[in-house]
């Protein structure tokens, strides 16, 4: 769930890079002994770039897995790929973000992102290294975010407001009394986009009053990666091309009739650096970049997190009785009218799950949000070498080319994550609070850089309170609540989608049919808040 304030996906970057050097260049750079050792294709300079083009992410899993290598170089025409396994070297190089940027992407991607031109790169750009202090839109606009997505009141709200709206969604599914058969994925799907834009944008969310954006916002998603590609995307990305026209065309309609006054904190901190930097212009333009992170890997987690549980009968009766612990119970009465005209009373109840209580007392909820992350994560942090660097005086990284530090192959480590590294294991993550002795223990046994579903260093995702505040919310809201089986057949986790270059957390290959019917009769489940939110502590890279 790696962000910036665009909200780049960083192979995708890589790719177009490597494209652009190989027909720029005839040779292929000088290799240096210092540098790490070169990997090989079977085809001379291409290969590494079909590769990528025809795998995606999985290519340096791949390569990652067969070699084991803690870190080595993929060298083409007129550019090096250096891929970092190690956790040491991940931090080592999180450690230069001045020498090894994440913002040359920025520049190099927004344009085919927003499709915006030569001025609004221009905003962008201005001092974007930070070289003439800390001012610049890019530098305003991620502070205002971090301050509005850090533990606060204002991300409370924002919490508060997209629990609220997903209510909306459950309560149709708990009004059924014989049950409703869906396509999952789908379902939630609708209900992420609409609720967490709800929290972003408020009450005049576009989303929420223009039904087809949803389907806008997800075709500019499955067209991602030939709109970045940038070759006439008109045409060999209409579907998404014309999908971002619409898009744009109702975010300048929301900041025009002052949506931003009635939002969260965050959209009013973004709408201001568009006033202090005169972008007002490309506002619509440049929530693309911005929804992709609050969307884009939110919508699946929660999906993958419902399969695993409802497959696993015995994890879900585990975490029914744990979220039982955060419930309040408040009995009531309702007097109904027969069809004879007589009177009815009916006792009912109205259960609570207390937000701010999750945290605390339902273990085995966090770790499974967190397992789930650590298997479904297909991500690669990126960073462009802008000068000559030596990672733990040992390899050389040579300025003018690029640094990929894939996700998976360190989630799959048995030295950090024990011998079944690659099996599912939801409480995975108690075993490991549990191993260690307070915070300050767990930090010198736990490496800071292991966990890497948010990436890390400099572009640590901001946004990560917020998503595992929804995420587990809404988790415990549908366990409760309902019951769900296969429509036809056993439990089968599909495959997860492969080349989705604009997600860390890929979505299913394949919707899955389910069946979903409310568990009890005359109980109305609501969500409490009681106090601040808070902080859930889970890792972090």
């Amino acid at each position: 769930m790696e962000a910036g304030s665009i909200g780049i996906t960083a192979i995708s970057a890589t790719i177009l890079a490597l494209i652009v050097a190989t027909f720029n260049h005839f040779l292929g750079p000088a290799y240096d002994p210092k540098e790490p050792p070169v990997i090989r294709p079977k085809l001379p300079y291409i290969g590494h770039i079909i590769g990528l083009l025809q795998y995606g992410l999985r290519y340096f899993e791949f390569l990652s897995t067969k070699h084991s290598l803690p870190i080595f170089t993929l060298q083409t025409l007129g550019m090096k790929v250096y891929v970092v396994n190690s956790p040491d070297l991940i931090q080592a190089v999180q450690k230069h973000a001045k020498a090894l940027s994440f913002n040359p992407f920025v520049s190099f991607m927004s344009p085919r992102i927003f499709g915006c031109g030569k001025e609004a790169m221009a905003l962008i750009n201005e001092n974007i290294d930070g070289e003439r202090g800390n001012w610049g839109y890019l530098s305003d606009t991620s502070t205002g975010m971090h301050a509005a997505l850090a533990p606060s009141e204002s991300l409370d709200w924002m919490t508060k407001t997209m629990l609220d709206k997903l209510m909306d969604f459950v309560g149709p599914l708990a009004a059924s009394k014989s049950g409703t058969e869906l396509n999952l994925y789908k379902w939630v799907r609708t209900t992420f986009t609409v609720s967490s834009t709800e929290a972003a944008y408020g009450p005049k969310n576009p989303f929420n009053h223009l039904p087809d954006l949803e389907d806008a916002f997800w075709d500019f998603e499955s067209d991602f990666t030939m709109i970045l590609l940038g070759v006439a995307p008109s045409i060999t990305a209409r579907k998404g091309y014309q999908a971002r026209i619409r898009f744009i065309n109702a975010m300048d309609k929301y900041f025009a009739e002052g949506g931003p006054d009635t939002g969260s904190d965050l959209i009013k901190a973004r709408w201001k650096s568009h006033h202090d930097y005169g972008g007002v212009k490309y506002a619509g333009a440049f929530e693309i970049g911005d929804l992709i992170g609050v969307l884009i890997n939110a919508t699946p987690t929660f999906f993958w997190m419902l399969m695993h549980i409802f497959s696993r009968p015995d994890l879900l009766a585990e975490l029914r009785a744990e979220i039982s612990g955060v419930t309040d119970v408040t009995p009531t009465e309702e007097t109904t009218t027969t069809q004879a005209g007589t009177k009815k009373k009916q006792q009912q109840q109205i259960r609570r799950i207390v937000v701010s209580k999750l945290k605390e007392h339902c273990p085995i909820l966090l770790s499974l949000y967190q397992e789930t992350l650590r298997v479904q994560t297909h991500n690669s942090s990126s960073r462009w070498v802008i000068k000559d660097t030596l990672l733990a005086d040992r390899y050389l990284v040579k300025a003018g080319n690029v640094i990929q530090m894939p996700g998976y192959p360190v989630h799959m480590m048995p030295a950090i994550y024990g011998a079944d590294a690659e099996t599912f294991k939801p409480r995975r993550f108690i075993k490991l609070a549990a191993s260690n002795d307070g915070k300050k223990d767990r930090a010198a046994k736990q490496h800071p850089a292991s966990f890497r579903s948010f990436g890390g260093g400099a572009t640590l995702c901001p946004g990560r309170h917020f998503a595992t505040a929804e995420l587990c919310a809404a988790t415990a809201m549908f366990v409760m609540q309902f019951d769900m089986q296969p429509a036809d057949g056993p439990w089968k986790l599909p495959d997860w989608a492969h080349g989705k270059l604009a997600s860390s957390v890929p979505p299913p290959a394949r919707d899955v049919r389910v069946r979903v019917l409310r568990r009890e009769e005359n109980v109305e489940w609501r969500f409490g808040f009681e106090g601040s939110i808070g902080k859930f502590e889970v890792l972090s890279g």
